[in-house]
């Protein structure tokens, strides 16, 4: 079969490295089925990913403002997808092009849509929300199989979509672990706390630094925090945390590195005190395995807590991980101690290894796909 991976929307953080551990995945177990990418030219890092036996389909004129964008794929793509004589077209990010003529295969990953305590969106970014609320309510109907990543999302959108049960699968995301490498040296002189993420509203960052604050107020930690993902895409929320970082007179401590190339990230963990995740909307986390890969104290918002919100953690991470309350930022500060004080030997390594094998997962993927023939 001719199937096309349509990457259009990966522009940013773990939608990146998803397609990247992807498509090399998909060299390595399926020898069968005929791949095509389609990517716009200035992708240039899905580009430099692309397996040479896969067929790249590299569109010049796409729009990279993605209004235009998803226009571009409802009137133009679907041609591209008749002239390669595409059987499947595989699309992410919850939208597809709604006339392709052939099967879909949808993955609903983006939970803005559905955000129920992001009260900051700007009057364009609740534009660009409600337009994905309906676009990927429609690419459901279309679909011909939904995957999703977390039982706790699959849950909620099929329930807000009317989502037949039967064209639903779960499949969790997953890591390359023989690419995995590391620097010997640690990258910096200093401890430091880390988070990984694009510095979005749903991130719940503020919490983060507000416990941060707490530590260093109360003389509890000497080193830094660490925030490692975009800046660019929600400036006025990246501009709030700065001036929260001066408010608290923590500035000088918390370090907002930006974005980094994915192979790079592992040196941040491989030397972090402790890692903390505090969102409030998730469809799974990809940093959350990353950072058990290495064995470091990994703390993580507890949806238990919060059974109505997109926060999968306690699936994903189960008993190898801490969990606070997202929304108070003394018990993260206490968590946080805690993990550093009191570490103990937990090979959430392993657990890794056992359940977020990517080969494992793009087996399954492709078993999917190979249901159509």
């Amino acid at each position: 079969m001719n199937i096309a991976l349509n990457t259009l929307s990966a522009r940013a953080g773990a939608g990146l490295s998803v397609f990247q551990t992807l498509m090399k995945a998909l060299e390595e177990v399926d020898r069968k089925n005929k791949y095509f990418v389609f990517v716009s030219s200035k992708q240039t890092s899905i580009i430099e990913s692309i397996p040479n036996n896969f067929e790249k389909v590299i569109f010049k004129h796409c729009p990279a403002n993605p209004y235009f964008r998803v226009l571009w794929e409802q009137s133009v793509l679907p041609f591209y997808i008749y002239k390669y004589k595409i059987d499947i077209l595989y699309s992410v990010g919850n939208i597809t092009s709604l006339l392709a003529p052939c099967k879909v295969v949808l993955f609903i990953e983006n939970v803005n849509p559905f955000s129920k305590v992001v009260t900051s969106w700007t009057f364009k970014e609740k534009i660009r929300n409600k337009l994905l609320f309906y676009l990927g309510w429609i690419s459901a109907m279309k679909a011909s199989k939904i995957r999703f990543c977390s039982e706790r999302s699959m849950e909620i959108i099929k329930k807000i979509y009317k989502i037949d049960e039967k064209k639903c699968f779960l499949l969790r995301h997953g890591l390359d672990l023989n690419s995995i490498k590391t620097n010997s040296e640690s990258r910096f002189p200093f401890n430091y706390i880390l988070t990984v993420s694009v510095v979005a509203p749903h991130k719940n960052i503020e919490v983060l630094i507000k416990a941060f604050a707490i530590l260093k107020s109360n003389n509890l930690y000497d080193g830094k925090l660490i925030i490692v993902g975009d800046t660019d895409c929600y400036p006025d929320y990246y501009t709030k945390l700065v001036n929260m970082s001066k408010k608290l007179k923590i500035q000088d401590h918390v370090i907002f590195y930006g974005s980094v190339k994915y192979k790079e990230i592992f040196d941040f963990y491989k030397n972090a005190d402790c890692f903390v995740f505090p969102s409030l909307e998730e469809t799974f986390g990809l940093p959350v395995i990353e950072s058990l890969y290495f064995n470091v104290p990994t703390i993580l918002s507890d949806g238990l807590k919060h059974k109505d919100l997109f926060i999968p953690f306690n699936e994903i991470a189960r008993n190898y991980a801490m969990y606070f309350d997202p929304y108070d930022e003394h018990d993260l500060a206490d968590k946080i101690i805690q993990s550093i004080n009191n570490k103990q030997e937990i090979d959430s390594k392993k657990f890794v290894e056992s359940y977020y094998n990517i080969k494992k997962i793009t087996e399954i993927l492709v078993s999917e796909f190979n249901n159509f023939k």
